[in-house]
């Protein structure tokens, strides 16, 4: 039996029980409530699952109950050779130079978020007034989201994302991503009769093969690009300042050399507490991964935290270390591994170093609130806390944007 299910664990801790299950059980089958799998625990056979493409389907859907909410197979919920071309169309709007182009108005966004904390008090809550609010303010400026409806946007999208991980969708599922549908199909009608500049109408007058997406293919993939450019990023920066604050001697260590070890600091926090602890694949064929048997219809679960605590990959894989040399190491998994890999991750890592200077140089003794207590959000597909207050001594410094 396996020591940590991805369904039901809330440790903030589980390395001991990642360890059991590489040495013990690196591929074992799971039932939970009826809801059965394989957990994949060992790095190499992890990394054979995601390049198997053919094999390990992400038609089948990455998600718990399967294929994606939406209703239609695209980006993340396709294979090739669609998958491959979805791709390509959004591609630009999330490369490496675009994230060059955007790192300025990043830092404004953050900035603003900051003057609206202080503004307000000493104390805050991370994830609600910094972590959410950064990605998803960018996101919607990539996408076309008009000003006025940023607010109705935001609130659709969290509550998309927290709906995402359950075991089997519901009826408030259904409801919300009606909701969501409708106010994006209304985007699409409104660029149907005056076409924009934006990756709305980039998406809608996309063709593949000589056809253009169905109007719900084309919904399914904003969702999608909604996840790729916001969800993992608001739980990134909140896990990794959730680190820095943990770890006292690593946060002198930061502190001391900011802009020198902000990048590996990322990196660190994205392999210590990955805020997507893996996805699943279905099986097409049968076949055989780590000496189990699977057959076709069998759903399998990559863990990517257990992978990024693997000791034969990171030594002292158990301990958060913000100068960890990246550069002589493999990558973690936290943005996946092969033809799936995030295509929003030049983003995340933009938008999370920014969130990190920006926090850590403008508020003073930026530090936990005082008496707080955290707790998991239920289940370990998403690695997140309910919340994480905070409070710093003010007043706040200037705005970096401006130098």
């Amino acid at each position: 039996m396996v020591h940590f299910n991805v369904m039901t664990d809330m440790s903030a801790e589980p390395w001991e029980a990642l360890a059991k299950d590489r040495q013990h059980c690196p591929v074992e089958r799971v039932d939970v409530g009826g809801f059965v799998y394989h957990q994949v625990s060992e790095p190499h056979l992890i990394r054979q699952l995601l390049r198997r493409h053919d094999v390990f389907s992400n038609e089948m859907g990455v998600l718990p109950r399967g294929p994606e909410p939406v209703g239609e197979r695209v980006l993340e919920f396709a294979d090739p050779p669609a998958h491959r071309t979805h791709r390509q169309l959004v591609a630009k709007a999330f490369s490496k130079a675009q994230m060059n182009e955007r790192v300025t108005h990043i830092q404004a966004v953050a900035d603003d978020l900051v003057d609206a904390i202080a503004a307000q008090g000493n104390t805050f809550e991370l994830r609600r007034q910094f972590g959410r609010p950064l990605p998803s303010t960018i996101v919607a400026e990539i996408l076309g989201v008009p000003v006025q409806d940023r607010d109705l946007f935001m609130d659709l999208t969290e509550r998309v994302e927290a709906l995402l991980a359950e075991e089997q969708a519901s009826q408030e599922t259904t409801q919300v991503m009606q909701q969501f549908i409708d106010y994006v199909y209304e985007q699409f009608r409104i660029r149907e009769t005056v076409p924009t500049d934006d990756l709305l109408s980039s998406i809608l007058y996309a063709e593949v093969d000589g056809k253009r997406f169905t109007r719900l293919e084309a919904a399914a993939m904003v969702r999608l690009l909604l996840g790729a450019g916001n969800g993992t990023t608001s739980i990134a920066i909140s896990n990794t300042v959730w680190l820095i604050e943990t770890n006292p001697a690593e946060k002198a260590k930061l502190l001391a050399d900011l802009d020198g070890l902000v990048e590996s600091t990322i990196e660190e926090g994205l392999r210590f507490d990955c805020p997507v602890g893996g996805n699943f694949r279905g099986v097409t064929q049968s076949t055989e991964l780590g000496g189990v048997s699977l057959k076709a219809g069998d759903r399998v679960f990559a863990n990517y935290l257990a992978a990024n605590h693997d000791p034969d990959r990171y030594d002292d894989p158990d301990s958060f270390k913000v100068d960890r040399a990246w550069g002589e190491l493999p990558p973690h998994f936290a943005f996946g591994h092969g033809i799936h890999y995030c295509i929003g991750a030049p983003l995340a890592r933009a938008e999370t170093a920014i969130g990190l200077k920006t926090l850590y140089r403008r508020l003073p003794r930026l530090r936990l609130a005082d008496g707080f207590t955290p707790e998991r959000v239920p289940g370990a597909m998403f690695r997140t806390w309910t919340a994480v207050q905070m409070q710093f001594d003010g007043p706040v410094g200037p705005r970096l944007s401006d130098g």
